[in-house]
């Protein structure tokens, strides 16, 4: 008898292991975990400006305001949200940019869901062969003195109008093909959809539908 119980507390104990393993990772190639779309483990510093709720960390570079924002090439280069995903990931510091930050890619892939973050910027995940990464698109009140920002406000403005208005809280699923252009590296703070090196397509900068 106490030879069985011994034998099936190995078996738990070992389905258990196994479970762990399997769970697929959020991030390049993975399902989206049902409690990271639901933003259960998002954490990111926010702080008013003229009474919008706008970002902090490498918020300078998020939004083309940083003093190396006239130096991007803006010419928007072709990629692939795999290829992005298996990039070296170099991001620069709080207003400074990495050697690939001052460039520009575009992106055709799947919309499969967005929401509007705390911080005002709506963010996309973006799914293409398997692969998914992440796009952002800042609010226009968060984006003063910006490089683009005009780009950046009609991105915006064409993806409300592609899901039928303004972007709530909770994540819509549009499942559109669009094309998608930017560049930035994040760092980790439980955000959903991620590559795998964390690359984002953040600040938007052109935005399609098709």
């Amino acid at each position: 008898m106490i030879r069985r119980v011994i034998i099936v507390a190995a078996v738990i104990v070992v389905a258990t292991a196994v479970s762990a393993v399997v769970v697929p990772r959020q991030g390049h190639g993975a399902r989206i975990r049902a409690g990271a779309e639901a933003g259960e483990e998002e954490h990111e510093a926010t702080r008013t400006i003229r009474g919008a709720s706008c970002g902090v960390e490498r918020w300078p570079v998020k939004t083309l305001s940083d003093p190396r924002a006239r130096d991007v090439d803006f010419a928007v280069r072709p990629a692939t949200v795999r290829y992005l995903g298996s990039l070296r990931a170099n991001p620069g510091g709080q207003d400074s940019r990495g050697r690939l930050e001052s460039r520009v890619f575009g992106v055709q892939a799947r919309l499969v869901g967005v929401k509007r973050e705390a911080d005002s910027d709506y963010h996309l995940i973006l799914s293409e062969s398997g692969a998914t990464m992440i796009a952002e698109m800042p609010l226009a009140a968060c984006t003063s003195g910006a490089q683009h920002r005009f780009a950046m406000s009609t991105a915006r403005a064409e993806l409300e109008r592609a899901v039928g208005g303004p972007v709530g809280e909770s994540w819509i699923h549009p499942g559109l093909r669009v094309r998608v252009a930017g560049l930035f590296f994040d760092f980790p703070h439980g955000q959903s959809g991620h590559a795998r090196n964390y690359a984002e397509l953040h600040p938007v900068i052109g935005y399609r539908v098709g």
